[in-house]
């Protein structure tokens, strides 16, 4: 079975890694703003099947992504998202991304694993309508969707993401109810922003849910599938198998990636290696007037 989130686009690597360096009067650890290589709100081609098999076959094995040692994530994460993002106007929010999700199959009573790659566009407009384009690999019988939705079919109950921190954990409660811990509210903000462009606002209330959820721990300079560079937010489950990652544009507060991963217990005394159940990577968070973007 495929994992629950949905499918995630690449960028271009970014020019140059920075490292976190403390600010002695707070405490804080603060992320120098990293430049990438484009426009910050250039919206790269999407990748043609040739380029996405390329991909596949390099990306199949990659483990889960190596943190810096962590900070409560209360003490450290600003108050507000410093930078404008690419939340400009227009009737659509435009998301392109990539999913890494784990493909579990059995027959005969056996279990094979493989890791299928999707590029995805997504335009959703606030009264529920929009536009999804899809291409994977390994193909399936459908390797390409191009499917337009009419208005209140996609999430009708939910609408834009919420400006304020009390109206966005409404939000994260009826996608994830509390007692599913910290590592669901991450994985409920990786959910709102599949379909939706946080605006500033939207951005300054995930940061101050994220500093009032209990557990979550903050690592500096984390690398993202993209080559860029951001602050992780991440949290375990209570016997920690399983773990969740938000990487964060550490001045705009934008959602770069989610990663969901599971750690088997370990055996002779030997770390567990962990595998990755879905990576999100997200190369384009704007809004357009029509669902024709590239």
């Amino acid at each position: 079975m495929l994992g629950l989130l949905g499918m995630a686009a690449l960028a271009p690597a970014w020019a140059a890694t920075h490292t976190a360096t403390p600010d002695t009067r707070s405490g804080r650890h603060i992320m120098p703003p990293v430049h990438p290589r484009t426009a910050p709100c250039d919206i790269p081609a999407p990748l043609t099947a040739a380029q996405l098999r390329v991909l596949a076959a390099r990306t199949a094995a990659t483990p889960p992504t190596v943190l810096p040692a962590p900070r409560p994530a209360a003490q450290v994460l600003p108050t507000a998202a410093a930078e404008a993002g690419c939340d400009g106007p227009g009737r659509f929010a435009f998301v392109r991304l990539r999913q890494w999700a784990a493909d579990t199959r059995i027959q005969g009573g056996h279990a094979t694993r493989r890791i299928v790659v999707f590029e995805q566009r997504h335009w959703r407009a606030d009264d529920g309508s929009g536009r999804e384009t899809s291409l994977c690999y390994p193909p399936d019988p459908h390797p390409t969707t191009d499917d337009t939705y009419p208005a209140g079919t996609l999430d009708g109950a939910i609408g834009p993401i919420a400006g304020t921190p009390a109206a966005l954990a409404a939000q994260i409660t009826s996608i994830s109810p509390p007692f599913l811990g910290a590592p669901a509210v991450l994985d409920a903000i990786a959910s709102l922003t599949r379909w939706r462009t946080p605006d500033r606002d939207a951005r300054t209330a995930i940061l101050t849910l994220l500093r009032h959820t209990p557990r979550l721990t903050y690592h500096p300079a984390v690398r993202d599938r993209a080559g860029r560079v951001g602050v992780g937010i991440s949290a375990t489950s209570d016997h920690g198998a399983l773990r969740g990652l938000l990487i964060l544009h550490p001045t705009t507060g934008e959602i770069l990636a989610y990663e969901r991963a599971h750690f088997p217990p370990p055996q002779d005394h030997r770390s567990p290696t962990g595998q990755v159940e879905d990576y999100l990577l997200f190369t384009a968070h704007t809004r357009t007037s029509t669902t024709h973007t590239p």
